[in-house]
């Protein structure tokens, strides 16, 4: 019985997320209100409540929902063909990443530039995520890491993942300073060098 209404309330969080997604992707988060989720995920009002404390928590959970899926299927579709050198197999993480957001842009438009939001690290950082398990167990034997604490490589980790959600973001939306496909060589040069 328990575990029906565990699904029942999931099914609820769930639906308000994606009624936000929804609504910020057509009116914008600033023109979405509260009652507008609501509407469109068919629950009242005080449901809302029950699972965040505001638009901004919701808008940070639909954040950390996109980015966690986001980083494990780029996870899973790179470590098939990793190569052994940490730099190449970041940068075929990152290249991943990259078209998974040139192929959506809903996804992007809503987290903007915080794809690895501080949020999301804390989560990865202490631990509740295997994937930060799994990246840390392989960056550890990486060459970068000779000599580095744990806490020095997340910090790398977290100002790579920050670098390429802000180009991510101002080159396949914005087009600036010029197109994605143009930018991937400098942001992956950078990257060579930031590890190197």
């Amino acid at each position: 019985m328990a575990s029906r209404r565990q699904e029942q309330k999931e099914h609820k969080k769930q639906g308000l997320l994606q009624a936000a997604s929804d609504l910020f992707f057509e009116k914008g988060v600033s023109k979405t209100s509260i009652d507008n989720i609501v509407e469109r995920a068919q629950v009242a009002k005080g449901t809302f409540y029950l699972y965040f404390r505001d638009k901004a928590e919701l808008q940070q959970a639909l954040i950390l929902k996109i980015t966690t899926q986001v980083l494990n299927e780029a996870y899973n579709a790179a470590a098939p063909s990793a190569t052994g050198d940490f730099t190449e197999d970041l940068i075929s993480f990152i290249d991943y990443i990259i078209e998974h957001f040139k192929r959506d842009k809903h996804s992007l438009k809503l987290i903007e530039r915080n794809f690895s939001w501080p949020m999301v690290a804390k989560e990865l950082y202490e631990g509740r995520d295997p994937l930060w398990q799994k990246l840390l167990t392989v960056l550890k034997n990486s060459p970068p890491a000779a000599g580095r604490s744990d806490d020095e490589l997340f910090k790398r980790v977290f100002v790579i993942l920050e670098m390429c959600g802000s180009v991510c973001y101002s080159s396949i939306i914005e087009e600036k300073p010029d197109t994605i496909d143009n930018m991937k060589p400098v942001l992956y040069d950078i990257i060579r060098k930031s590890l190197g």
